[in-house]
């Protein structure tokens, strides 16, 4: 056989060669007249020369890997003024030296190859200090393609596929489908035959595996087997594909690429509820929804017309990525790594293109600017959100997920206090009609009814003020000396440090359902900056919650409700600022309706136009401790609680007559306390205050709002994308840092891949459909080159993050683009994608080929064997559960926390309050399967880690496959595997009593799917007769083995015989056949 297993001639790696060899002087000058005859006139390099040199296959790698960092798509970096990644700028750059780098047909008179044969260390290229070198074949190759007339071409991958002729071969009855011919016909051009087909078996745990992630049961085994007739195997197949372990399978895929996780990440690393959007995944697949709906309603289900919940949950996918809630990091700082998080993942999660490359300066080595980046950046850089979130909790936008019986009971509150409010109108109107509220005015003393607190400040004495309201509290100073002036009415308060705030126990602790009102002097002595008045809104471990008044930075009177922001609170602001240095009156009303336009604004006693800036409240605004209980917050006045955020809103200035109030009051109580007057508030003072039926209707319509509200408040919510009305303005940055804005830029798409078409929008539901435009040539490859990687475990593309120049060659171009096209054809199937690869002979075919096929071809790149590779992370832990009956097979729900070892989560840090330790779960929650597994990102699982199994920092499109001692250890002595073959050893006594050997066989097919060989069961049987004597003898062992795990020894069982058998069954679960796909 011809040494043709060359990567370059086989046309699906990178060319290889690092050869350091340089050539000599002589075959230099020999070369510079006749390049050709002196480079080929080695036989081996002569015989591995392709007849025609490929620009994609053979040229680009080569100038990609050794030119680009140079020579390539980053004008920044470019030297010597000359470009080779376009054909236009390597032939007509004229070089400093005369000459061309690059003359077609003439390689003597090419600078390149006088450059790449040079032997003076000041010559060569690439560089000796770039640590890059050409071996002879690659300089013969290059050499080659220039005397065929370099000839160039666009990228591969970037060219939209095409259906490619289905290719003939030799062997036509091998073939099951298209696939096969595309395989075969390749195998045989190397000469080489296929492998056979795999044992019935192997090849059902094999598809088992791939299709459920879970192992066939001992039923299904048994009933393959005996099934003789035609079309067995695709029963099998259809009846996987119908599973609902189908789809936990391939969501167990989508999380990695999806970076989903059950905490933020980070510092405090603190919990987030996401679950339901996980389930929807699992649902989706199982539904089979077609991949570009799939996809569309991830990246954008919240534009789409009339979205439903569903639609919306599903945005959740670009929420998955972690956050922070470091006290002081900069908010757009991080909010515009989220954005960057975004567009990485979006591009190498659908285009297959390390995009981040680009985010600092143009691309190195693909045609991707940094204008184009932040461009694709822009379709992500319009959602409502906040850089620093709390240390616990989601961080909206966040949509609720009632359950039915949730939903209905919200129904039913929300249409009684709809039934209220209409009724409270009416009798307004019927008054109004009447004219009974004509000349009324407030009765004497009543503007001082529910009164709450009271700050006169005439009697403050340095750090303690009293409050002069029925059983209010002292306001108490937060370390500094407050000071008397002239207010008002007699003395004032002076405000003028850091530490002159007051804080006032048990006061202002008001629901949102609760009407309550504000009313205050006050002379600020500065502008230009938040400043709190009064208030209890915490900071963002609490994602702000409570109320607040306060000046904003251009001195407009603003009130807020906060349960969380950026999302759930409503926020009003007065159109006009006010004084400087002047006495104001301000005052806010609030008629506990959750509204924005609920809130009344008044200034020197006259009701005020005023902007609602946001109007989305609907949940609790009591304050609440770091676990989200209900606690009582001090009231601070002068400033706010928001210290992470160097936003202290410290008032300077002064502050008089401080009064706050349980009820909404009026136009004309405001007046009163303004010392002014006001006209035309008859009807709301003989409604508030003549009206009994008015006021009973207002006490009934307040008890209504308190029931939703506690009604809603059960209600679980999950973080999804929300767009912004406004867009925000997207900006190049320099060095991709968030100070540092250069041009703007609308939301695009990379050139090279075509352009949004006139007819989608310029958002993230048009950058969807432009991901699935037929034309777009990325999407369907990387989707159809990930799945195949699923079931071969390397994908025709062996690096699937990257289809880009220096990613790998595919190995089968003509198989890619066929599963492309067919894959688009179909609707974009998965299920039949998925059916068409198993279906296939290629995949039937056994594992174990010849020693010879294993040396020429380890990797298995020409696919002449069948896949086999060790499991991933969950499915090891799986089959042990599996095997030993200890699975629950429950779909869907809350993360799971299984068997860890003690206190790595508090070395971790003790800033989140939910995860300060680990709890580990009882019951079923420690079986079930681990795709459910609580996934913290700074302490994940260790065994899972062990295995592989990613962090979720970041979008995963390929793990590791390692095989290392710690894994043995971990199957070894991991109570959940000591556990496990426990249980094994008791359930093969019960399903196989009497005869140890027929046990052994049982717990060995449960494992490894097969029946074990004579050999095998000797060993087996012996071990267990050695163990079953130790224990005899040692009995205390038998204890110490069965105190592993929370699962009660079986009384029933002989002790010392369960105790062998477990040893036994440690064994079989250490068989490299059960957490091995063969």
């Amino acid at each position: 056989m011809r040494l043709g297993f060359d990567p370059i001639n086989l046309f699906f790696v990178q060319p290889s060669g690092k050869s350091l060899i340089r050539l000599t002087p002589l075959c230099i000058l020999l070369l510079v007249g006749a390049c050709s005859s002196n480079l080929e006139s080695d036989p081996d390099i002569r015989a591995r020369l392709p007849e025609r040199v490929d620009y994609n296959f053979h040229i680009q790698p080569l100038l990609s890997d050794r030119c680009y960092a140079c020579h390539g798509p980053d004008d920044n970096a470019r030297e010597a003024n000359l470009h080779l990644y376009t054909e236009e700028g390597a032939l007509a750059a004229k070089l400093q030296s005369g000459g061309y780098a690059i003359v077609p047909k003439r390689p003597g008179r090419s600078e390149l190859m006088r450059r790449i044969i040079s032997s003076d260390p000041e010559t060569v290229m690439p560089p000796p200090e770039s640590n890059l070198a050409l071996s002879d074949y690659e300089i013969a190759l290059i050499n080659r393609w220039i005397e065929q007339g370099a000839e160039w071409k666009p990228h591969w991958a970037f060219i939209p596929p095409t259906l490619p002729p289905i290719p003939s071969v030799q062997d036509d009855m091998w073939p099951e489908n298209d696939i096969d011919r595309f395989v075969l016909a390749r195998i045989e051009r190397e000469g080489l035959v296929p492998s056979e087909e795999s044992d019935q078996e192997r090849l059902l745990r094999r598809v088992t595996l791939d299709l459920t992630g879970l192992p066939p049961t001992l039923e299904e085994i048994d009933d393959f087997l005996s099934d003789n007739t035609p079309g067995n195997y695709e029963r099998v197949v259809d009846r996987l594909l119908d599973s609902d372990a189908y789809g936990e399978r391939m969501a167990t895929e989508w999380m990695d690429l999806s970076r989903y996780a059950d905490s933020h990440g980070y510092h405090a690393d603190g919990i987030r509820t996401m679950w339901p959007w996980r389930d929807w995944v699992i649902k989706a697949f199982n539904e089979n929804m077609p991949y570009d709906e799939f996809v569309t309603w991830q990246l954008a289900g919240d534009l789409l017309p009339n979205a439903t919940r569903e639609q919306i949950l599903a945005t959740g996918f670009h929420r998955n990525h972690p956050m922070t809630a470091e006290g002081g990091v900069i908010d757009e700082e991080y909010r515009l790594e989220y954005v960057a998080e975004r567009t990485n993942t979006t591009a190498q999660a659908f285009l297959g293109l390390t995009m981040e490359c680009a985010r600092c300066h143009d691309h190195k080595f693909d045609p991707v600017s940094q204008a184009e980046y932040f461009q694709l950046s822009a379709f992500f850089n319009n959602v409502n959100e906040l850089g620093m979130t709390g240390d616990d909790g989601n961080a909206g936008p966040l949509l609720m997920m009632p359950t039915p019986e949730e939903e209905t009971v919200l129904e039913q509150k929300r249409d009684r206090i709809e039934h209220l409010e209409t009724a409270l109108n009416a009798r307004a109107e019927e008054i109004k009609q009447k004219g009974l509220h004509a000349n009324v005015s407030i009765p004497e003393n009543v503007p001082d009814s529910e009164l709450v607190s009271y700050f006169p400040f005439d009697q403050t004495s340095g750090e303690v003020t009293p409050n002069m309201a029925p059983g209010g509290k002292e306001g108490k100073t937060g370390g500094g000396t407050l000071t008397s002036v002239e207010g008002q009415l007699g003395k004032a308060a002076n405000f003028d440090s850091d530490y002159d705030f007051l804080q006032v126990d048990e006061a202002g602790n008001f629901e949102r359902t609760d009407p309550f009102s504000v009313a205050v002097w006050i002379r600020p002595d500065t502008s230009g900056a938040y400043t709190r008045i009064v208030g209890n809104a915490f900071h963002k471990n609490t994602y702000w919650r409570g109320w607040e008044v306060y000046l904003d930075s251009l001195n407009h009177l603003s009130v807020r409700l906060i349960h969380a922001l950026p999302h759930n609170y409503l926020h009003v602001r007065s159109n006009e600022p006010v004084a400087v240095d002047d006495w104001t009156h301000t005052a806010f009303t609030y008629d506990g309706s959750s509204r924005a336009d609920g809130v009344q604004l008044y200034l020197q006693g006259q009701h005020v136009p005023a902007r609602i800036e946001y109007d989305n409240l609907y949940k609790s605004i009591l304050p609440v401790d770091g676990l989200y209980r209900l606690t009582s917050r001090p009231m601070r006045i002068g400033r706010s609680y928001r210290a992470f955020g160097g936003d202290d809103g410290i008032f300077m200035g002064d502050m008089d007559e401080l009064k706050i109030y349980a009820r909404q009051l009026t136009a004309s109580d405001i007046a009163i306390l303004a010392n002014t007057s006001v006209q035309g508030d008859e009807l709301a003072v003989f409604l508030n205050y003549y009206d009994q039926h008015y006021r009973e209707l207002l006490k009934e319509l307040k008890e209504a709002r308190a029931e939703e509200e506690a009604a809603v408040s059960e209600v679980m919510e999950v973080m999804v994308m929300e767009e912004m009305d406004e867009p925000r303005p997207t900006h190049v940055l320099e060095r991709g840092l968030y100070d540092q804005p250069r041009e703007q830029v609308s939301p695009g798409t990379p050139s090279v891949l075509g352009s949004l078409s006139d007819d989608v929008p310029p958002t993230r539901l048009g950058l969807a459909q432009w991901l699935f435009n037929p034309e777009q040539p990325l999407t369907a490859r990387v989707t159809v080159n990930r799945y195949w990687m699923m079931f071969f475990e390397q994908g025709l593309v062996s690096t699937p993050e990257d289809f880009g120049n220096q990613g790998a060659l595919p190995s089968h171009p003509a198989l890619l683009d066929y599963l492309a096209v067919f894959f688009v054809n179909s609707g974009y199937d998965l299920k039949a994608l998925v059916k068409s690869i198993v279906m296939s002979t290629t995949y039937r075919q056994s594992s174990l080929a010849p020693t010879e096929l294993q040396e020429l071809d380890p990797t298995n790149l020409l696919l002449a064997r069948g896949p086999r590779h060790r499991l991933s992370a969950e499915m090891v832990r799986d089959n042990a559960l599996a095997a030993s009956g200890l699975l629950v097979n429950q779909v869907g729900g809350p993360s799971v926390k299984p068997y860890q070892p003690p206190g790595l989560w508090i070395e971790k840090g003790n800033f989140s309050q939910f995860l300060l330790h680990y709890k580990q779960d009882e019951g079923e929650a420690l079986y079930r399967r681990s795709l459910y597994t609580f996934i913290r990102r700074t302490s994940p699982p260790p065994t899972m880690l062990v295995f592989d199994a990613p962090d979720r920092s970041t979008c995963f499109v390929r793990r590791q496959n390692t095989n290392t001692p710690l894994q043995a250890l971990v199957l070894m002595n991991d109570p959940q595997f000591v556990e496990a073959s426990r249980a094994l050893a008791e359930r093969v006594q019960r399903e196989s009593p009497g005869d140890i050997a027929l046990q052994i066989e049982h717990g060995f097919r449960l494992a490894t799917g097969r029946h074990p060989s004579g050999k095998e069961i000797k060993l087996m049987t012996d071990l267990h007769a050695q163990e079953k004597v130790r224990f005899a003898e040692h009995p205390a062992d038998i204890d110490s083995l069965f105190a592993v795990g929370e699962l009660v020894a079986d009384a029933s069982l002989d002790r010392a015989n369960t105790a062998a058998l477990t040893m036994v069954a440690q064994l079989i679960l250490n068989h490299d056949e059960a957490y091995t796909k063969r």
